[in-house]
């Protein structure tokens, strides 16, 4: 790898090189890798977000990192996409720990990377192979064996409880950066769900697995979690591949918080869950979104991924400003799961991330 910073002419070249394939060549590789329709589509749709803005080239004091570790708990393109796709411009090679059912993402995406490099163009010729180790051990293992010793930097993606296991593990300050858990959101009112469909996409890319992916659902015109309910399930029903695991898991949740005595409804194809709640409660089952008063979230200090909110919002009120501040990453429905290279994972830019 060479001692500078890629200079921002190169990085326009690689993003121009990333961008020339084809949608249908995508969406077939996507397909050859076992995603299923929603999923292929919506894969196709994060990489041309991700690459529709350059991001700035560090200043040059700041150099690439030797070797930079992931650890993740998804691989889906919002969360890890992005930091794969700048360590191949900027040469930088990669050890990777991801569980084994997140792996097809991270091969698809090296399958472009292979499809659009030429071997035979000089620029890119240093470039055209991305070398990327991965392990599917246990976290704790691969510490032991010393699997990051020679990473610069590890990004860990994952639970806050997997944070902390590695940044007491490493002594240098800055080493580790994690990314916990943070809590997506949905705003909604109920003429904008009445009128306006955008807001589905943000729950059915990937699945509802993506990080970004609105668990909590904000009814910011104080409408009742029975109506809202009763609008998001029966527009959600049919609209996933039925899968007894998830749905034997979301029936067992519905029947508990029943017991509890709270407020809860299932889809019919029992693929969704919603339940409500005037506590500010996290969910971690896909499927599931928690419907709260804006109160709720209001002064509550969490750490919101993702704010997506209706183009055309029927609420007024200045209280909302506060999530704003608390959100990464900010957008109209249908965008939660589409972030460019410009945005800020908990604050830090991307290309920061990467440089030393």
């Amino acid at each position: 790898m060479s001692d500078s910073i890629v200079s921002a002419a190169h990085l326009r070249t690689m993003f121009d090189r990333l961008n020339a394939l084809d949608d249908l060549t995508m969406l077939e590789m996507a397909l050859s890798r076992g995603y299923q329709g929603h999923e292929a589509v919506a894969i196709v749709k994060a990489y041309r977000a991700l690459l529709s803005e350059v991001p700035p080239v560090p200043p040059t004091h700041n150099q690439p990192v030797r070797c930079l570790g992931i650890v993740g708990a998804s691989s889906v393109p919002t969360a890890i996409w992005p930091y794969l796709l700048l360590a191949h411009c900027f040469n930088i090679p990669v050890k990777i720990k991801l569980p084994l059912s997140d792996l097809p993402s991270v091969y698809l995406l090296k399958d472009i990377i292979t499809r659009v490099s030429e071997t035979t163009d000089t620029l890119l010729n240093h470039c055209s192979e991305s070398s990327w180790e991965i392990s599917i051990q246990a976290g704790d293992v691969l510490l032991g064996a010393g699997f990051w010793d020679d990473c610069d930097r590890v990004l860990v993606f994952g639970s806050d409880a997997a944070v902390e296991l590695y940044r007491s593990h490493f002594a240098e300050p800055g080493r580790v950066i994690g990314f916990g858990h943070v809590e997506s959101v949905l705003l909604v009112d109920l003429a904008s769900l009445q009128s306006d469909d955008g807001w589905m996409d943000d729950v059915l890319a990937f699945g509802h697995v993506g990080c970004l992916a609105p668990r909590l659902v904000v009814a910011a015109d104080d409408a009742s979690p029975a109506s809202v309910a009763e609008l998001t399930l029966g527009k959600l029903n049919g609209l996933v591949v039925p899968d007894v695991q998830r749905a034997v898991t979301l029936r067992n949740v519905f029947h508990e918080l029943r017991v509890n005595g709270d407020d809860a409804w299932l889809s019919k194809d029992g693929m969704w869950l919603t339940s409500s709640s005037r506590d500010f409660a996290m969910v971690s089952n896909p499927g599931h979104l928690r419907i709260v008063p804006k109160a709720t979230v209001l002064g509550s200090g969490c750490s919101i991924g993702a704010l997506s909110k209706p183009a055309k919002a029927c609420f007024v009120s200045n209280q909302l400003t506060e999530l704003d501040a608390q959100a990464t990453w900010i957008c109209e429905w249908g965008r939660a799961q589409y972030p460019s290279m410009l945005w800020q994972n908990g604050g830090v830019p991307i290309a920061t991330t990467l440089c030393r």
